[in-house]
């Protein structure tokens, strides 16, 4: 997996996939229809960060996906980057905006699409992707749900060997049952769906995606270790169990919305910054689905040249004129 377009942290576990096509096989319809739109809000313990270098919070659940990036990459081909002017008034978000670019050839240019518009000085421009990604066979659900966070959810995996599972799932790298790496390949062969259970502490997604990197080595070099091949083999009485996961949430970056930012030319600001994030895994497969909106406008007046040296005391309180022109 060279590169990252979809990263959902859910506490202990990131599940990392890519994009997918709008026209979806008819028998896939029902186990990869997303479900309604809800806003973020309405999640007080899920968080959006718009690039893989933003920082998280462990404690929360956190999404990810490059559909942002791409839309604020065809602004700047508009208003070239090289124009905007360093500023210490910049938001950290803004900042790491700029400067990602780990989104950078995630996608093929057939696999995603971005339109753009211009009205005068107002650019608004709106990036989509959508990839359904399903096993060559349903893995097997689970009879009894699995406690995840204190709470019942639906599971589904590997209980035991089932031949038909093991040949498209795969032990990356096995520490112990709290630090391991799995890879499940789909019927697309270019895609893969990784799923890294951690209790290390990290601050970025990015960071967390190096540590698999260079957790999947490590495993390369383990299994050709015959005291240590058994790590990377399933055996009768082993079971890989996840949890289904579905979910549809929009939200609006407010620390990017409002943001001022000064060029060679005309003052801009973010006006609007949303994105929605659709995901599902099951037994069936992954489905992945981003769009994201940004509109960037002139400023009228820029803060940038507005200075204030004293305070002004306009008081009519003496002899006045009032002249009509």
């Amino acid at each position: 997996m060279q590169k990252i377009i979809f990263v959902l942290s859910w506490v202990t576990i990131v599940a990392a996939a890519c994009k997918s096509n709008k026209e979806k096989p008819v028998e896939q319809k029902e186990w990869s229809e997303l479900p309604a739109a809800i806003n973020l809000d309405s999640f007080s313990q899920t968080d959006f960060v718009p690039t893989l270098e933003n920082p998280f919070k462990p404690e929360k659940n956190t999404v990810y996906a490059a559909a942002l990036l791409y839309a604020w990459d065809t602004i700047t081909k508009l208003l070239p980057a090289g124009d905007i002017i360093d500023h210490d008034s910049y938001g950290n978000d803004f900042n790491l905006l700029r400067k990602s670019v780990s989104f950078k050839n995630s996608l093929a240019k057939d696999e995603y699409s971005v339109k753009i518009e211009v009205d005068g000085k107002e650019i608004i421009a709106e990036a989509f992707f959508n990839k359904t990604l399903p096993f060559p066979v349903k893995m097997e659900k689970a009879d009894k749900p699995m406690v995840f966070g204190g709470k019942a959810v639906n599971a589904f995996g590997m209980y035991g060997i089932n031949g038909d599972v093991a040949a498209f799932t795969q032990i990356l790298f096995y520490d112990n049952d709290d630090r391991f790496l799995i890879k499940l390949s789909p019927q697309e062969q270019e895609h893969e769906v990784w799923l890294m259970k951690a209790l290390d502490t990290d601050t970025t997604l990015a960071t967390v995606i190096q540590r698999a990197k260079e957790w999947k080595v490590i495993g390369e070099k383990e299994a050709g270790n015959a005291k240590l091949v058994w790590k990377y083999i399933f055996n009768a009485e082993d079971v890989l169990s996840i949890p289904e996961v579905k979910f549809n949430i929009e939200a609006h970056y407010k620390k990017l919305e409002g943001q001022v930012f000064f060029m060679k030319g005309d003052d801009r600001i973010i006006e609007i910054a949303y994105q929605r994030t659709g995901f599902i895994l099951n037994e069936t497969g992954a489905v992945a689905e981003s769009e994201a909106l940004i509109m960037v406008d002139t400023l009228s007046i820029s803060p940038q040249k507005q200075i204030f040296p004293q305070p002004k005391k306009l008081l009519f309180d003496k002899p006045f004129y009032i002249i009509l022109k």
